[in-house]
């Protein structure tokens, strides 16, 4: 269990991040959503400790949650271009007794002997999900991690999430596009305005989409009428 509370981030003398009490499950899928500027990457920099809290606690499994319990997977990776992937790689420690690198480099038809200057923007995230994937950690935050991939590496990316959730894993995921977390996630929480304002179970899925758009839909309702 990942229990979060009375947590608030603040910049320039203004919170953008008030989480009163969020509570999320070992063993589950959660999604993250939220529109532009709602704080989802803020949340997730709380989580890997890339971004101080003024107050409030983070606690796995009644012990404070640290970055070593963390494997994070950033919506933009840095890449030193001269390296090639399989060398990317070796920079991480390799703890995942289970991870197969032959196989998953087949799986997402990757080329690790190649320069990673040579690589497309979803090669580059397919390797950066290596990197993660064999690393054995309690928790695995993928933030955006469906941009840039294939239609093929979508589909392995919604399996290797269901194997991490099958493993125990307290698995949070964030998208701009709210289909594949439908598909994949146990739970979906929805950040408006740095705070939490409702979580979806799976069989509320279907409410998501007007609760999240509702005041977008109007405003730009009013604008569009403007427009045209």
């Amino acid at each position: 269990m990942l229990a979060i509370k009375d947590l608030q981030v603040s910049f320039s003398g203004r919170a953008v991040l008030q989480v009163t009490d969020l509570k999320l499950a070992g063993g589950k899928v959660h999604g993250i959503i939220g529109l532009n500027g709602a704080g989802k990457s803020t949340f997730f920099n709380v989580l890997s400790e890339v971004v101080n809290a003024e107050k409030g606690e983070i606690i796995h499994d009644g012990k404070p949650l640290k970055y070593p319990d963390i494997a994070y997977l950033e919506t933009s990776n840095f890449f030193y271009a001269s390296l090639t992937g399989r060398e990317y790689l070796n920079i991480f420690p390799k703890t995942n007794p289970d991870f197969k690198l032959h196989v998953f480099r087949d799986i997402l038809q990757l080329p690790l002997d190649q320069l990673i200057e040579t690589y497309s923007t979803g090669m580059k995230k397919k390797l950066a999900l290596l990197a993660i994937l064999q690393q054995n950690k309690p928790v695995y935050m993928l933030d955006e991690p469906f941009n840039g991939l294939d239609l093929e590496s979508n589909r392995a990316l919604e399996m290797i999430m269901d194997l991490l959730r099958k493993k125990g894993k307290t698995v949070l995921v964030s998208a701009h596009i709210l289909e594949p977390l439908l598909h994949t996630c146990d739970q979906i929480h929805l950040l408006q305005n740095g705070r939490f304002i409702q979580t979806f179970e799976e069989a509320a899925f279907p409410e998501i989409r007007e609760k999240l758009f509702a005041q977008l839909n109007q405003d730009l309702q009013n604008k569009l009428g403007q427009a045209f």
